[in-house]
């Protein structure tokens, strides 16, 4: 057995949402509870590509509480899950004493030769998985061990059937409305949040990292907030033909500032921003030296376009927590562009043939373009 602490401020931590994705991997079957869900929680987890590549062929059966903070929407991510996910079964488990709660937080997942049994403190939401300070063993389980869990997985869904509801169940839907009033009207009784003392132009005022703030009746799963002293990196794009989403960084900025490693193995975050401040899927690049010698990651955001004739694409990318960031990319021709090209250059004035490649506090670049989404409160 193994203890993980994920402490997104650690360069060295590890996430949930990435142990309980690497289980998947040659998964058979498996089946988990958390205590609370949220729709942020769900699209890290259930609508990852590796989650739906493992339910496609396996089965996952997940049992989830209702009791405070789960929401409708986050019950809406989880038919989407359900529908992309072959595999995936999910119920909702209501206690029968009114006085207790359904808190459990684990998931197991039965492989070939034995299995994989994750406990901790974390729950299906953004923060649980991400953003929060939580603590979690890892238990690598012979074939024998995982059956005995498998069995009492079994055991207790028997015991607990009277509790088990669909997700669609009227009772069910009775408790989210309930959980909705009492969040909107929680939301409504707080102080507005101010801004930091300060903070640069642009900057929102936004909740500290982890945080899962309630808006009206609905509960939202929020990224960090950018401080003044957030580490931005703003990049030109190299060309190299088609390939040229498979963006390049000088060797310092990929392990520096992106956290990547010459030897191990390890992946880096990023979550597109676009224009009008929603954010894409994550994607889950590895941050690991490759044989051609290159450094580089592949961007969403350059899928489809082609390289300019003229200028260079610039990337600024935003270290919200370890190796996790938030990115934009502008093409020349843009407003935008020009006023980062000019705060390149004064940073680097003279690169010779390498690509301009600097890294920034957030306040920095904040002043020479203060409207972008970058710095506003993104949710998952």
């Amino acid at each position: 057995m193994t203890l993980h602490i994920q402490d997104p401020t650690n360069k060295n931590s590890d996430y949930l949402v990435d142990t309980l994705l690497d289980a998947c991997e040659e998964a058979i079957r498996g089946g988990g509870s958390f205590a609370f869900l949220s729709a942020g929680g769900v699209k890290l987890l259930l609508q990852d590509k590796r989650f739906i590549e493992f339910a496609k062929i396996g089965a996952f059966d997940l049992v989830v509480g209702v009791d405070a903070i789960t929401d409708t929407r986050a019950i809406a991510a989880l038919n989407i899950a359900k529908a992309s996910a072959p595999g995936l079964s999910a119920c909702v488990h209501v206690p029968s004493e009114p006085r207790s709660i359904f808190h459990p937080k684990f998931a197991w997942f039965e492989k070939s030769d034995g299995g994989v049994l994750v406990v901790g403190s974390g729950n299906l939401t953004a923060g649980g998985l991400r953003w929060n300070i939580e603590a979690y063993s890892v238990s690598h389980l012979t074939s024998e061990e995982l059956e005995i869990i498998a069995s009492q997985w079994d055991n207790f869904k028997k015991h607990s059937a009277d509790c088990l509801m669909a997700t669609d169940d009227a009772k069910v839907i009775a408790i989210l409305e309930r959980n909705a009033l009492r969040k909107k009207i929680d939301a409504e009784s707080r102080p507005k949040p101010e801004a930091a003392p300060n903070a640069p132009p642009g900057a929102a005022p936004a909740p500290p990292i982890g945080a899962e703030q309630d808006v009206g009746s609905a509960l939202i799963d929020v990224i960090p907030s950018v401080k003044p002293g957030t580490e931005v990196l703003v990049a030109e794009i190299s060309g190299s033909g088609n390939r040229w989403k498979q963006a390049n960084f000088h060797r310092d900025k990929f392990i520096d500032f992106f956290g990547a490693s010459m030897t191990a193995a390890r992946s880096v975050y990023l979550f597109q921003v676009r224009a009008d401040g929603t954010v894409g899927e994550q994607e889950v690049r590895p941050a690991v030296k490759v044989a051609s010698a290159n450094y580089r990651f592949e961007l969403d955001a350059a899928s489809g376009l082609d390289y300019p004739k003229a200028g260079r694409p610039i990337g600024v990318f935003v270290k919200i927590a370890t190796r996790t960031f938030t990115y934009m990319l502008i093409m020349p021709g843009d407003e935008r562009h020009l006023r980062l090209e000019a705060l390149l250059h004064k940073a680097v004035p003279n690169p010779g043939r390498m690509m301009r490649q600097h890294v920034f506090l957030a306040q920095d670049v904040m002043q020479a373009w203060p409207e972008s989404p970058l710095w506003k409160v993104l949710e998952i």
